[in-house]
Parts: structure tokens; sequence; C-alpha cells
């Protein structure tokens, strides 16, 4: 039973009102997939210190809300992640929700209503089955792109028509001609035996009575395209499928479906080959024109065949992908007629063309993300990725656009046959397009520079699943990069629901043991990084994404629901660790990927870092088991919390007696051992002292991987070494995050001296693992965002919110924004004879606590901020 609304009150604060309604789901779709969604809002006011004490949501079948089902007068200061106060929707119901809040003064007013619909929910409700062309079965090779189709009639106007699509591969669908979305590389990539995604699209203005055509191209795409190094093709089956079911309603209350089945017909057009590695190969002499429409003559194509019905259907809750940015490249003609076309940026997506000629001619495009030694493409970075595309023209001048592909590339070349004028050229950004909720910005415009190639970087790797580099023939979901870079993450772009989705599949994926294989989605990568038993079926930091993601998740967005949804991953992970543990308490005598392309590590081997793998693995265990302890308490696990707890005691103990002298003479080591509380209490400050004199011997230069890059600035800020952080951030000198922006990078290298400081590109000993594109070391971001300009959460979700600056190095003044599930939040500080002005801004239902820089006093230091904008001036010196 829903308990009865509270007692119908007029607003008494009308200065406040509630905003921006949303549900889990993030994806933009007309429907959601969950039959209770957790609920959640803002506040906006034009008043400061606003606090929320308690809420009511209604949820009503109509905007009257005459009979609303509501969840009482809920005590609570959070607005998010609320549970539904109604009983669950059924399939393709609609139904509507409302809220209001008590604060400090009294109720709001209700809110504007938001509206749900039910996704199809049960398998039952699918009458369709996937469809594909019978002659495309069995192609181990690139091949042309099936075409499939299906004609129908409406007896009258449409009312209402949701269109339910997937496909085993990736699709474009469009109705009489028309996309039915711009989303692109649909479904995206899961683990698909168990998961398969589909997109649910109000297409009603796309009908009209009488003859209609439903169509659809399928390319290989993840499904059935290449995958890795390893030439691995058809790796989750070997034909591109359909799986389609339109439901019209018209106007009398009669609905008409159509679902794909084997009255549709299937056959091919002018796109011969599209694969996501070696791009797309497009005759457009070949195109069957019209099929896309009612009348075309389809006689002459092959009656499709059926497949069952996928298991795990579920809808996509998170964005698609699509088109985030075009940008107007650089042209030159080199001296062979090659134009040669630079975007400025390292980029992902393609190139756009306008070009004519006479039938028969032909347009070549060539991809890279660096030029080599002559200013020609270097594309042995891309090992066994062809990353270009071809088209033949059909005469006349027509757009040229690749489909079923991507390529990560600053550089392109452009071939066309002398006859062919290229009118114009286009870059194409493409990206899941996640909603940017995070800014930074400094008084140094270096600083500012490696920013947005963080941001870069993200964008172009957040590209279905979190990948580690848009370019070469990879492109995988490797669990160490995110587990680095999470945090990050979720303060740059609203990652909740993409990660939420990745983590889903981790689930999958994960092994009967707890094991966390190396990608998500896992395929295979041949004997040398899946041999047993050297890495035991899983590696210490890449593993530990199981325990790192959720948590980063939780402390960004406060979904308890979410954090509950990946416990037991957490958990399997944790106690997987546990199960391979020496007697000792540590883990060693596994094979370890350890502190990953370490600076010093001989390039043909970058596992070979100067902290010892196994004292990294096992500070990840303690690591993991503090989060899941943390966890578990949040949860209310009592019993976990206790024994994750004391397992993280026990892991960093019998880690600091094994390695204790050995953490202390490296960057890594010291940073591990501060921020996973490896070191005890009484010797956290000698280590820190040992941290920054290891950054001032190098004279700045970093000297940490992948897993020690994201630890090692907090590491020296939290323990008041501030000045060595600088140094570490503004060094300018190999290896460096500096020293990348001024050899020009524009996104995050995967080595530090990928580009040596003579100015070449040491391909010869890294050339199997060279990309210019590649997040992993953009972990710097979080410490930007939370020690430089000093945005950070004080709980997760930012109910509390610490205003902590750090000024230091050269800076005069920084400041960041990130919008926070409560609304924007903001600081910005600058320095000025002798004085330390700061400006903060706090969203309504929040409070803030302001910690003042080392050295710097002010008389609001110690005391709670309340939400609205506050302006504190510092002066030298300690508090009085």
């Amino acid at each position: 039973m829903n308990p009865p609304s509270i007692e119908a009150l007029p607003a008494t604060d009308t200065a406040t009102t509630v905003t921006g309604l949303r549900t889990e789901d993030d994806s933009g779709l007309v429907a959601t997939p969950y039959p209770e969604p957790r609920l959640s809002w803002s506040l906006a006011s034009g008043r400061p210190d606003v606090l929320q004490h308690a809420y009511e949501i209604q949820v009503s079948a109509d905007l009257s809300f005459s009979d609303a089902a509501s969840s009482g007068g809920g005590e609570s200061d959070l607005v998010t992640d609320h549970p539904w106060p109604a009983t669950p929707l059924r399939s393709r119901e609609v139904r509507y929700w409302r809220v209001r809040v008590r604060t400090d003064v009294g109720w709001t007013a209700w809110s504007e209503p938001a509206r749900v619909e039910a996704v199809l929910l049960d398998q039952g409700d699918w009458t369709a089955r996937p469809v594909h062309v019978p002659s495309d079965r069995g192609r181990t090779s690139p091949g042309p792109v099936p075409l499939l189709r299906r004609e129908f009639d409406l007896p009258a106007e449409p009312v209402s028509a949701r269109l339910y699509v997937t496909s085993l591969g990736v699709h474009r669908t469009a109705i009489n001609g028309r996309p039915v979305s711009d989303d692109l590389l649909e479904p995206g990539w899961t683990s698909y035996p168990s998961r398969l995604l589909y997109a649910t699209y109000d297409v009603t203005d796309l009908l009209t009575a009488g003859a209609n055509a439903l169509s659809a191209a399928v390319g290989d795409g993840w499904y059935r395209g290449n995958l890795a190094w390893q030439g691995n093709r058809n790796v989750y089956g070997d034909t591109a499928a359909l799986l389609s079911q339109l439901e019209v309603t018209l106007a009398d209350g009669t609905t008409v479906t159509v679902a794909t089945d084997n009255q549709w017909r299937g056959g091919y057009g002018g796109l011969l080959a599209a694969d996501l590695y070696d791009g797309c190969e497009h005759d457009l002499r070949e195109e069957p024109h019209g099929w896309q429409l009612p009348g075309f003559d389809d006689h002459g194509w092959e009656q499709a065949a059926t497949l069952p019905l996928p298991a795990g259907l579920a809808q996509r809750t998170h964005p698609s992908v699509r088109v985030v940015q075009r940008i107007q490249p650089g042209q030159r003609t080199l001296s062979d007629g090659t134009i040669a076309v630079d975007a400025g940026e390292n980029t992902t997506g393609w190139l756009r063309l306008r070009a004519g000629g006479p039938p028969g001619s032909t347009v070549t495009v060539r991809h890279a993300e660096v030029l080599d030694s002559e200013g020609r493409l270097l594309t042995s970075i891309l090992r066994g990725a062809r990353a270009t595309d071809q088209y033949t023209l059909a005469g006349g001048t027509a757009e040229l656009e690749p489909e079923f592909t991507f390529h990560g590339f600053r550089y392109a070349e452009i071939d066309a046959s002398p006859e062919v004028t290229i009118e114009a050229v286009e870059v194409v950004v493409v990206s899941s397009d996640l909603r940017r909720i995070g800014e930074f910005h400094s008084s140094d415009d270096r600083v500012n520079t490696l920013y947005a190639n963080v941001v870069r970087s993200q964008r172009g790797n957040f590209l279905a699943v979190p990948t580690d580099c848009p370019q070469r023939d990879e492109r995988l979901g490797w669990t160490g990069d995110i587990m680095a870079f999470a945090p990050t993450a979720c303060a740059t772009f609203d990652s909740g629901t993409f990660l939420d989705s990745w983590l889903t599949d981790l689930r999958i994926e994960q092994r009967d043991d707890g094991a966390v294989p190396l990608l998500i989605p896992d395929v295979p990568l041949g004997d040398l990084l899946t041999s047993e038993p050297l890495f035991a079926g899983s590696v210490a930091g890449w593993g530990d994404a199981a325990t790192a993601v959720p948590a980063a998740l939780y402390d960004a967005y406060g979904r308890r629901s979410g954090l509950s949804r990946h416990y037991e991953a957490m958990r399997a992970w944790v106690e997987f660790t546990v199960d391979h543990l020496d007697s000792d308490g540590t883990w060693s005598g596994n094979l370890q990927l350890g502190d990953w392309l370490d600076p010093a590590a001989p390039p043909e081997d970058p596992s070979l870092a100067t902290t010892d793998s196994s004292f990294v693995a096992t500070a990840f265990v303690a690591h993991s088991a503090h989060l899941l302890a943390d966890a578990a308490r949040e949860l209310g696990h009592a019993d976990d919390a206790d024994r994750y707890a004391a397992l993280h005691r026990r892991t960093a103990d019998a880690a600091w007696h094994k390695w204790g002298d050995h953490a202390r003479t490296t960057q890594t080591g010291c940073a591990l051992a501060l921020q996973f509380d490896i070191a005890p209490t009484a010797e956290r400050a000698a280590v820190g002292e040992a941290l920054a004199a290891l950054v001032r011997a190098n004279r700045g230069r970093i000297a940490t991987g992948f897993l020690g890059t994201p630890f090692v600035l907090p590491a020296l800020t939290g323990t008041g070494h501030t000045d060595e952080a600088y140094q570490l951030l503004l060094n300018p000198e190999c290896p460096g995050w500096l020293y990348q922006v001024e050899r020009g990078a524009t996104t995050m290298w995967e080595r530090w001296d990928a580009i040596q400081p003579d100015g070449t590109i040491d391909v010869e000993n890294a050339g199997m693992m060279l990309s210019f594109n590649h997040y992993a070391y953009g972990a710097v971001a979080a410490w930007l965002y939370q020690s430089v300009a000093g945005l950070r959460p004080g709980t997760p979700g930012y109910r509390t919110i610490e205003i902590a600056p750090r000024p230091g190095g050269t800076l005069t003044s920084a400041e960041a924004s990130i919008t926070t599930p409560y609304g924007p939040a903001s600081v910005a500080w600058s320095l000025s004879d002798s004085t330390l002005a700061v400006n903060a801004v706090l969203p309504p239902g929040t409070t803030g606590r302001f910690l003042p820089p080392e050295g710097w006093h002010s008389t609001q230091a110690t005391r709670l901020l309340g939400s609205g904008s506050h302006h504190l001036v510092l002066r030298p010196g300690t508090s009085p």
C-alpha cells in the first residue's frame, strides 16, 4: 500500500521550485526499461541557505493527479535516487509524476509533472524475431552490408507509433526513407550473448495513411567485425540481423504491428564493406535507389530468414553515439595531388566530403593521428587497422560519408581520380553523447590545454564502451584504464548511466571465482595475455575496476541503488583476491601488469616498472577491501563492513611489513602507501616527505605509470607538499603532462615519451603500443578540480561540498564548476596583492565547508556555508 498524501497545504516557500525531474534512465528515449524507476530532482531558489527536509512524490495515470499514489511526507535531505511510490509500470504503460519538498521555510509548490512510459518489459511482448539475409550468413571476411525492408499499409493516420529496434551488428533504420533517429552504431557493444540493448523511438511523424516502408542496413559492427589484434571475426555470430517491432495506434484505437519476420525481404547495395577498424567501401553506382521507400521492386531480393529471440533484451539507459561536433579543417594539396587534411586536433569520427566526378571515378580517404618525418601519414602504429574509406562515384556531385565505422585521427589524406573535384571537406566528431557537467580554467594556458586534452580523450574514447584508444586495431574496454580515470570521467561528463551499463557487463563477464577479465566486454586476446596460471585469471589494478568504478559513481552521483546493483561484483572481486593471498597476507607469485608504462620501464616490456608489482597488487587488494567496506557501510551491511575493514588493515600491514622500505623509493610506492592507507599513521609524514624528495630529485619529472599516476598528486597535497605537487604538474620536461602539451598534444598520450625530445617518434621500440589518444594519464584532471580549484564532494553526490583550493606554482587564478545532482556548484580563486579571493556557489539543498589552504587565514574558514554565493577574502598567516 502506498502511504496517503500528506495534508494539502498551500506553498509557503514560494522562492524555491522543484525542477529537473529525472529517472535513472538517461537515454533520451521515449520510454524507460524500469518498471519502478528511481526518481531524482533538483531545486532552484532565489534565496540563500536552502535546505530540503522532506519530500512528497505523487504518481498518476493522468495529469489531473486526482487519484494519485503518494510517497507521503518522507523525511530526507537527498534529492536523488528515491523509490517509486506506486505500483510497477506495465509494458507500454504511461504515467506522470511530480514532486514537492519541504524546506527550512516550508512546502514548495508542486513541480511541473514528468512523463514516464514503459518499454516491452516481458520477453512475451516481442512478436518480432531477428531476420537476416540468408546469403549473408557464414561470411568470415568483410563483405557487402545487408539491406532489409518491409512494406505495409495503414488504413488511417496514426495517432501514436513506437518502434522497438535493435540488431545483431549495428543498424541504420528508416521509415519512408527518413531515419528513425540520429543515433549511430546502435545498439552499441555489450556482452551480447547475455545482454542485447534496444531502443524505443516515437516514429509517429514518420508514418502516413496508406503505403509505408520500414527498412534497415545492418553492418558487422562489434558483433561479427574485426575485434582486437588477433584477427578475430565473428566473435558473437556469423550473420548480421535486425530485430524490429513497430506498434502503431490509429485514431479509432486499433493497433497495427509490423514485426520482423519471414515476410521481410533482403538484398545488398553499394556499401561493399564496412568494418570498425578498416573503414568502409562504398560504390554509389550499386545503390538500389528508392529501396527505403514504398513501391520499390524487391522481387529480386531474398526472403529473409528468422533467428531465435536473443536472450537478455533490455532497453539502453545511457546516451547513444551521435555526432557531437563538426570541424572545418585545414587543407593543402601535396605535390602528388593528394589533399592533406588537418583537423587541428586529435579526434574520433570521419571526414564528410562533397565530391563530383564521372561514373567510376574514385575517392580514397586515409587517416592517422600523427605525421612521419616527411609529413605524410604515420599509419604503422595503427597496426592492423586500415582506417581507410573508399568511394566510387556514380556521376555528378555526391555527399560522401562512411557508415558503420569510425577513425581516431587528426590528419587525413584524400586521393582522388584526376577528374574528381573535392568541393568541401568537414570533420565529423562522434562520441557517446554524454552531457558535459565539468569545466576547469586557470591562469596558465598550458594547464588549460592539458585539461582540454583530457576532455577530448574522454570524448574520443567514450564510444559505446570506455575504450583505451580509438584508432588502432584495439579500441577495447580495458578495465585498468577506466579504473584510473573514473573520478575524472564522472566530473567532466555525466558518466553515470554510461558506466553503470559497462559495470553491468562486468558482472556478466566476471568469472565464477570472482576474477574480472582484462576487457569488458571480454574478447579473446591470444595466449600472451590470457595464459594460466600466470595471470591467475585476473590482474590487480585492472580487476579493481569492479570496486573503484562503482565507488567513483557513488561519490559523484550519490545513487545508493547503483552501489547496491554492483555490490556483489565488488564483493566477488575482493574475495577472489583474498583467495590468492600468500600465507603472509600478500599477493605475489602471479604475473601482474603492475604500474603499466612507468616511464622507466623498457619500451618492449611496459610491465617492468620501478615499483614492485607484487607490492602494487597487494596495495590494491587493501584498497579494494577499503572501498568495499565503505560500500557495505553505506548499504547497511554491518558484518561485511567490519570484515572488509579488517581485511584492509590486515593486508595493508602485510604490504608495509614486506615492502615498506621499497615503497619509499618510488613515486608510485609512496603514493599508493599514502592514498591506500598502507603506511602506518605514525609514518605518513615521513612517507610524504620521501615522495616530495623523489619529486625534487627528479626535477619535477613524473615517474608513475597507469596505476600510480591518479594518486601521486593527491598524495603530495594530502601530506602538505603542495609545492612539489605543482612542480610535477608544471614540469615541461619529459616525462610530464606539460611536456606533452609543449610537443603539440591535443589528446592524452599512451606513453609519456610518445614523441621524443628531438621530435622523433620511436616506432621501432613502441610501434605496437603508441596511441596518441589514451585517457589514463588524464586522471590528473580530478586533482585539477579537487585541489587546484578546490571543488570536491564532502559526501556522496555533493550533498555537502568542500571548498578547498590549494594555490601553488606560478598559477595566479583557477576556477572549476560541476553540475552536481543538486545543481551547478563552482569555485574560483585569484591571487593579488597578498590577498587570496575565493568565490564559491553552492546549489540549493547543499551545504559547504571552506578549508583554507595552509598559510592563509579567514574569519569564515571554519563555518559551514549555505547554498548561494559566497565571497571570501584570505590573507597570509594562520587563523587567529
